[in-house]
């Protein structure tokens, strides 16, 4: 059985595409079983109250944490959930993800096989994002894929869309939860490359928009202080701070001062 995992965040839930376009992949592939569905709601507003719409096809278990511990956080529940519940796999999903109609029939073929860890193919304006290489902390996007299987090590993906074998989930102790945000993804798979296991890449397609792209300095300032924290512990896990902050922290600093023009990313960066 999966459980599939959507986190969501100021959106009700049943509104969000990614519930929507899974609804519809299930109902597309024919199947009886009932859909298992775990939202874990990060909305922080007081008086959130959701009264959802009956769906008898799907057995959903929703929690909002208004403490919004993030996504690693989120993830290790519905683990949690699923590994109490006798879920064989679990595949995890954001919120504004646009699934295809064949998404829940290719997974359900892929979990009663023997793969550790499945991926989708994620595209964003036409071009391959996930999975992709990964050097010095940098992800090197392919155009086209040899065959279905990749290594983990030297390659890497986002969380949109995985689905990994419950036992080896938590074989490799979950996500790191001081990683809030950025990072966790690849956190998490480089600790799983000591397990010698290769992604195998579904006939899966999915779409995504990443948001950040058309942030307002004010956005982006909120997102970089996060950033920031996020990068601290993944530069002190990996052991490797150096290639860390010329690959990665210092052209992120570099490319938002000169998009915003602007020293407050400086200033943020000096005080952290």
């Amino acid at each position: 059985m999966i459980l599939f995992g959507i986190v969501t965040y100021k959106e009700k839930f049943w509104e969000c595409k990614s519930f929507q376009t899974l609804y519809s992949s299930y109902k597309e592939s024919g199947e009886k079983e009932k859909l298992f569905l775990f939202v874990f709601d990060n909305t922080d507003i007081e008086d959130w109250d959701l009264k959802s719409p009956d769906f008898p096809d799907i057995q959903i278990e929703y929690f909002n944490n208004k403490a919004n511990p993030g996504i690693p956080a989120a993830y290790n529940a519905i683990a949690g959930y699923a590994k109490d519940n006798n879920f064989d796999n679990i595949a995890f999903l954001d919120q504004d993800s646009e699934l295809p109609a064949n998404l829940y029939s290719v997974y359900l073929d892929y979990s009663l096989k023997k793969y550790p860890l499945c991926v989708p193919q994620i595209f964003s304006d036409n071009k391959i994002v996930s999975p992709s290489l990964y050097i010095n902390f940098r992800p090197q996007f392919y155009d086209k894929f040899d065959n279905d299987e990749l290594p983990l090590k030297g390659n890497s993906c986002i969380n949109t869309g995985i689905m990994i074998k419950t036992d080896i989930f938590f074989k490799n102790n979950g996500y790191n939860t001081d990683i809030r945000l950025d990072f966790s993804d690849h956190e998490f798979l480089d600790r799983l490359t000591a397990y010698d296991i290769n992604m195998k890449i579904m006939p899966v397609v999915i779409k995504q928009n990443f948001s950040f792209i058309d942030n307002t300095k004010k956005q982006d300032i909120f997102r970089y202080k996060f950033f920031i924290k996020d990068l601290k512990v993944y530069s002190k896990s990996s052991k490797k701070p150096v290639t860390m902050f010329f690959y990665v922290d210092l052209p992120r600093l570099l490319r938002l001062s000169f998009r915003h023009k602007s020293l407050e990313f400086l200033k943020i960066r000096i005080k952290s």
